[in-house]
């Protein structure tokens, strides 16, 4: 009867580590996502400004200046 009751709480005891372990790693991933997404975003933008500018340096100087 003990050995049965051993493997009952060892199965237990590893079905509750792997809950908490996988909540923990499911946390990472969806911080690891939107922080991607964001820098994303970030660089897409950067990308943006720079082509905005050299668009306007790339045009003729004016003659008045």
């Amino acid at each position: 009867m003990n050995i049965t009751y051993y493997f009952i709480g060892l199965l237990t005891g590893a079905s509750l580590s792997s809950y908490f372990v996988g909540k923990e790693l499911y946390k990472y991933y969806i911080k690891y996502k939107v922080q991607r997404k964001q820098l994303d975003r970030i660089i897409k933008l950067n990308d943006k400004i720079l082509k905005m500018n050299d668009v306007d340096y790339g045009k003729t100087p004016n003659p008045d200046l």
